[in-house]
């Protein structure tokens, strides 16, 4: 059997389906087992760390090629910039909204949910903002 670039084309868009139901699958799966059956982040640690490895995986495998975070929306230089800090807040503040509703009123931890929720994904956007500079540093 002789494959030529449509077979591997069909072959990469049939894994790319099957990654993202899996991905999306598992994510819901964890939201699930956190919200409807209260179970805590160890009772489902070998669910997340899958989700958790694969999604950093795929987002610094993203940024290794050189492909931009906002793609396939194409964005001006501003609007990245925006992207990069409302995308983070937006985190943060349902971090807050989750912990509210699983805590109640512990303005030490809604404030904690939100801080570490909104300082991760800022780290997580700059270090990929960080790596697609040097991929554009060094193919140009």
């Amino acid at each position: 059997m002789k494959t030529d670039e449509r077979v591997n084309s069909d072959v990469k868009v049939a894994k790319s389906i099957g990654y993202t139901i899996f991905w999306f699958g598992i994510f819901i799966v964890l939201l699930y087992r956190w919200f409807v059956l209260n179970q805590t982040l160890i009772d489902t640690l070998d669910f997340f760390l899958v989700w958790f490895i694969a999604s950093l995986v795929h987002f610094f495998a993203l940024a290794s090629k050189g492909i931009p975070i906002t793609y396939p929306v194409s964005m001006s230089k501003r609007e990245q910039v925006y992207f990069l800090i409302l995308v983070p807040l937006l985190t943060g503040v349902l971090s807050a909204i989750s912990v509210f509703f699983r805590v109640g009123v512990d303005i030490k931890r809604i404030s904690g949910g939100f801080t570490v929720s909104f300082l991760g994904m800022l780290v997580l956007f700059f270090l990929y903002k960080f790596i697609l500079y040097f991929w554009e540093r060094r193919n140009t």
